[in-house]
């Protein structure tokens, strides 16, 4: 769901400036409490319907639809506000990155790009969401999933919701630098 990794990435730049009591090096913090907020999200994701789709069921296209139609408005609103939300919205969204688009892409162009690349899992030692497969194997071993309840969609608008007065309050209370005050 890339509304929430966008969320999770702004709201880890400000936890970063927040967290960080070097004042030159809180973006850096930031930017790499955004990389592993993905595993976090995405584990947190067995609890979600996570099952959007734009070739599926009227459900599954219409949760597709309204997250995608979400992400763009979530990423828009950010780099309008501050331009150093990109980096964590960048940093949030690495994972799906290299794996989802980089890895397949290099293993679909050996193959000649065959009926779509969406199904091929190659490079698997190599990717970033095994952070998030250690956690669902230990912390959350044997918890049930719900990808595919069409009822938990609504813990995902919640998640969402929560991700923006996390924003909000952190923008109040925790407010970003003058840019020209970086350095």
């Amino acid at each position: 769901m890339i509304p929430a990794h966008a969320l999770a990435g702004i709201a880890c730049i400000h936890l970063g400036r927040l967290a960080s009591r070097d004042k030159s090096s809180w973006l850096w913090f930031g930017i790499a409490l955004a990389f592993f907020s993905h595993a976090v999200i995405d584990t947190l994701a067995i609890f979600t319907y996570h099952d959007g789709s734009p070739s599926g069921s009227i459900y599954s296209q219409f949760v597709f639809w309204f997250w995608l139609a979400g992400a763009i408005a979530v990423i828009y609103w950010a780099l309008n506000n501050d331009r150093r939300y990109g980096y964590g919205i960048l940093a949030a969204l690495s994972f799906d990155l290299w794996d989802h688009w980089f890895l397949r892409g290099i293993s679909c162009a050996t193959d000649g790009f065959p009926d779509g690349c969406m199904n091929v899992y190659a490079y698997e030692h190599l990717h970033l969401h095994h952070f998030e497969w250690f956690i669902l194997d230990t912390v959350f071993a044997g918890v049930e999933r719900h990808y595919g309840d069409e009822s938990y969609f609504i813990v995902e608008i919640l998640c969402v919701a929560l991700l923006c007065a996390s924003i909000w309050w952190l923008r109040k209370h925790t407010p970003l630098p003058q840019e020209d005050e970086d350095e």
